[in-house]
């Protein structure tokens, strides 16, 4: 099981939208269809493009205990590894986290 919630405004906001999955690459597939519905049925990056942090931290203030960032390589034409140095973040996901 992954449990995955959107960057959107602060904590708590972010947590209402909060949804688990069985694996990686459903929530994958579903963030991936989330931006696309969001942008007129036009995909601004595809599920290849979904990219999660290696490093995790302790969140303690929700329960999740590997928290890592869920990131986007590319939006649209713009390449954030090519232009930054690195991906933008989307969203938070973990593993070990209490239900």
């Amino acid at each position: 099981m992954i449990i995955f919630r959107p960057h959107k405004g602060g904590l708590k906001e972010s947590l209402e939208h909060k949804k688990e999955f069985s694996s990686e690459q459903e929530m994958k597939e579903y963030i991936f269809n989330q931006w696309k519905l969001s942008n007129d049925n036009i995909a601004p990056f595809s599920v290849e493009d979904i990219v999660i942090s290696d490093d995790s931290v302790d969140d303690a203030r929700c329960g999740w205990h590997d928290t890592r960032y869920v990131c986007i390589k590319r939006y649209g034409s713009e390449n954030y590894i090519e232009l930054y140095g690195a991906p933008q973040c989307i969203g938070m996901c973990a593993t070990n986290y209490e239900r």
